[in-house]
């Protein structure tokens, strides 16, 4: 189990320098790589938001007395 997390933690110290030998192979790679760490970003923001919105409405009181009428125009 301990050079598996050794094996891990290399890695983990070793993919930024892999990926800038990626995108430096030219123009197309370096923009592949930005979009892909884009995507990327994108969807772990988007996780975070809805795992935040999940534990805030687990913390905050249900109040089933307030009720939400439609405005009159």
């Amino acid at each position: 189990m301990a050079s598996f997390l050794t094996k891990l933690m290399n890695s983990l110290f070793d993919a930024p320098a892999e990926f800038v030998d990626v995108a430096s192979q030219g123009p197309i790679s370096a923009l592949l790589v930005a979009l892909g760490a884009l995507f990327v970003g994108a969807a772990v923001l988007a996780g975070g938001v809805l795992g935040l919105r999940a534990v805030v409405d687990l913390l905050t009181p249900f109040r089933p007395d307030r009720v939400h009428r439609p405005r009159d125009r």
